[in-house]
């Protein structure tokens, strides 16, 4: 969205430490043990939060029935330098060949998503439709249940996302987003004419109307635990939203997600100064604000067990959000492998 752009930019800065991280894990205590065994095969890919508006005309949304739906990103950013037009669906590192800063170069050239995308971010639905297989896999289990997304269509990682999901590694899921999550079951919120919604501006929709028109939290808890039924210790959610900085996690065992819906600046409320929008949770001058993210906290909460971090966007320096998401990765990557 248009607010993202120095986000965008904060998120590229950090991108070669997190992979060097990973790589080369750090030895913190100095006691001359790595905080984790080094990842020599990784790969990524990238989604944006924009999965249409019900196929109704709206402003800002220009693919109004599947938005991006979910597909792996291949479109780089050519107006910065070194970039190219075109990327694979996603982006593998190989420590033998290729250096982090160039990885890490061209992960960014594809993160840069742009800020002219859809005012309606649904970063959970995204997620799950770009992870998800029509059918059972060694990863998921003989119970799969593929989830069904809008239109009756399924998720995209055994057809145009093939090859990204891989059994019997860690899937890791990043999430960066200063907007709440707007996943929608009934597209009718999304009707500007709506006998439902109409009196509702739209920009409050998602607010006003979360408990009838959004998807519940437990698709999305439910739906991402399927993807590793088999090996629930190969899942990881990583958080950069609109938690306020001195919420973030520095380690996944801290997590307090208690605290932090209980904080007052985590609420939703109409902002009496600007009626057609909620009370920030932060606001960062200079850099714009962002909104209680209280679906997305909800989500890491069921998925804990150590599996999930929430770290803030409402900080100029992205450096420990990168470093608490390199920590869980690499921890969790460990942990599986000696398993």
């Amino acid at each position: 969205s248009n607010s993202m752009t120095e986000e965008q930019e904060s998120l590229a800065i950090q991108l070669p430490s997190l992979v060097r991280s990973l790589i080369d894990p750090p030895d913190s205590d100095g006691d001359g043990t790595l905080d984790w065994l080094p990842i020599t095969d990784l790969q990524v890919g990238v989604v944006t939060t924009d999965m249409g508006t019900g196929g109704f005309t709206v402003p800002t949304c220009a693919r109004s029935d599947f938005g991006d739906d979910g597909v792996l990103r291949t479109i780089g950013r050519t107006d910065v330098a070194g970039c190219m037009a075109t990327y694979p669906s996603f982006l593998g590192f190989d420590p033998m060949a290729d250096s982090p800063d160039g990885f890490a170069f061209d992960v960014g050239c594809v993160a840069r998503t742009g800020t002219g995308g859809c005012g309606f971010e649904q970063p959970l639905e995204a997620a799950l439709k770009a992870l998800s297989p029509s059918t059972a896999t060694p990863s998921t289990g003989p119970g799969y249940e593929a989830p069904v997304f809008f239109r009756m269509t399924f998720g995209h990682a055994d057809t145009v996302n093939s090859g990204f999901v891989r059994d019997d590694t860690l899937l890791a899921v990043v999430l960066v987003t200063d907007e709440e999550d707007c996943s929608a079951e009934d597209p009718g919120l999304f009707d500007p004419t709506s006998a439902t919604y109409g009196s509702t501006d739209l920009n409050l929709r998602c607010f006003a109307h979360a408990d009838e028109a959004l998807q519940p939290v437990e698709r999305y808890v439910r739906g991402l635990a399927a993807l590793r039924a088999n090996r629930p210790d190969l899942l990881a959610l990583g958080l950069i939203v609109g938690v306020p900085a001195d919420l973030a996690m520095s380690q996944p065992t801290d997590a307090d997600f208690s605290r932090i819906l209980a904080d007052r600046r985590m609420q939703e409320t109409v902002d009496p100064v600007m009626p057609t929008r909620l009370v920030p949770s932060c606001n960062i001058p200079g850099r714009g604000v962002a909104f209680p993210p209280r679906r997305l906290v909800q989500v890491a909460r069921e998925l804990s067990g150590h599996r999930s971090t929430v770290q803030s966007i409402c900080q100029e320096d992205f450096s420990p959000a990168a470093a608490a998401i390199a920590r869980l990765l690499g921890t969790r990557a460990c942990a599986a492998y000696m398993e």
